[in-house]
């Protein structure tokens, strides 16, 4: 996939993301997580999301910022988006930035008219900031065409 596929993919309706982070004893902890997109002015597209400070992700991430980050298309002809990237975590941000962040995310899985409770339920106090800046991109498209 080009860049902007990548991107339209990742954007393209409610799909949710598979969040793997790594526990103390080194295993793996999987779970899926909601998100969205920053273009920011390098032209790397981040992963954006919210995690409460208290959360085993959350602590996984504050410990070992690499994660591992998986997208995929159930429908045939099947696609997915695999994402390697360091946790960039902002353990106290402020109130109007993760608001902004919490109600795009809203907005995009729960719809334009829930997105401001949402958004305020998912920027309370003790929320983190998360974005996952990528280190490698695998994607795959179309993979049952023949």
């Amino acid at each position: 996939m080009s860049d902007e596929e990548i991107r339209k993919f990742l954007m393209f309706g409610t799909r949710t993301a598979k969040l793997s982070t790594i526990r103390k004893d080194g295993s793996p902890h999987v779970v899926p997580i909601w998100f969205v997109l920053d273009n920011n002015d390098d032209n790397d597209a981040h992963i954006v999301f919210t995690t409460g400070h208290d959360s085993l992700k959350a602590n996984n991430m504050i410990r070992e910022p690499r994660v591992c980050i998986c997208v995929d298309d159930q429908i045939p002809p099947f696609s997915f988006v695999k994402i390697d990237g360091v946790a960039e975590i902002n353990q106290k941000p402020p109130r109007n930035e993760i608001l902004k962040w919490a109600t795009r995310i809203a907005e995009r899985y729960m719809g334009k008219n829930n997105a401001d409770s949402y958004g305020k339920r998912n920027s309370e106090e003790g929320e983190l900031l998360v974005r996952i800046k990528p280190t490698r991109i695998v994607a795959e498209k179309n993979i049952s065409e023949w």
